[in-house]
């Protein structure tokens, strides 16, 4: 597989203070109504109780387009929940889905395990025919702790990704940025970039996970820089072929943050380490 646009691959590093808010993996497949079925959510919970025991079942919400206005009601399938002893970790099992996201990100070796993990049991105990989309999705919060934020964000962030935002003549005028970037690669792979300045601070996740993370820095202006690679096609659901996926997912992901992140503010403000 030929990597996402023609930027330089980027060889694995650490970063000490790294600014993931959030990482998530979601793995779509072919239906199974089965899963609908409280009782048949058994052995898959019983599959992965001892990473993940705490369970809930949370109802999803549909929105309706009406004559009246904008509407919302029960979605027909819940979302069941799995969590780990220390809520870092959430598995979440739909009839057409499973997924993993957690707001303390290790490395992808632990991450890939555990989604690789998820992925047999739902191979074991449903047997979906195909796999329909792949996802895996880094949100940096890049935390702009100077006191002229902008200036910090012009260290952090590439001019190329910047664009006029970084300008001499406009910066001083920016008062928020918000850019989506669609790129599309080989084998209908794609990466979707959310990217911009966030002056007031906050953030774009949960925030009681955010906070867990960031602390008093969310009160801070952060640059968002959010990268989802994905795949969308019908293939035959194989748990060996999520893990080849994911990998090479990580390294387009790892590619384009060190394209987007300037090499001098990931080594002094982030603590890159070449591993």
């Amino acid at each position: 597989m030929r990597p996402i646009a023609d930027i330089p691959p980027a060889a694995p590093f650490r970063l000490q203070n790294h600014q993931l808010a959030q990482v998530l993996c979601q793995i779509r497949f072919s239906t199974v109504l089965r899963i609908n079925q409280d009782d048949a959510v058994i052995p898959f919970q019983e599959a992965i109780r001892q990473t993940y025991p705490r369970y809930a079942k949370q109802q999803g919400m549909a929105v309706l387009i009406t004559p009246q206005g904008v509407q919302q009601q029960a979605a027909s399938a819940g979302q069941h929940r799995f969590d780990d002893s220390d809520g870092v970790f959430t598995a979440i099992l739909t009839p057409d889905f499973v997924a993993l996201e957690t707001n303390r990100y290790a490395d992808i070796e632990d991450f890939v395990r555990r989604i690789v993990e998820l992925g047999a049991a739902v191979e074991e105990h449903y047997g979906p025919a195909e796999i329909q989309r792949i996802g895996l999705r880094f949100i940096n919060e890049v935390r702009l702790s100077s006191p002229d934020p902008k200036t910090e964000m012009r260290e952090a962030i590439s001019p190329l990704l910047l664009g006029a935002a970084g300008s001499d003549e406009l910066t001083a005028a920016v008062a928020a940025t918000q850019e989506i970037l669609e790129l599309a690669g080989d084998d209908d792979i794609r990466m979707l970039v959310r990217h911009g300045l966030q002056p007031q601070g906050g953030t774009t996740v949960d925030p009681l996970a955010a906070q867990a993370h960031f602390g008093p820095q969310l009160a801070q202006p952060f640059y968002l820089l959010d990268i989802d690679a994905f795949t969308e096609r019908n293939v035959r659901y194989s748990v060996e072929g999520i893990e080849v996926t994911l990998r090479e997912f990580n390294d387009d992901v790892r590619s384009f943050f060190a394209w987007g992140v300037n090499e001098d503010y990931r080594r002094g403000k982030l603590g890159q380490e070449d591993v």
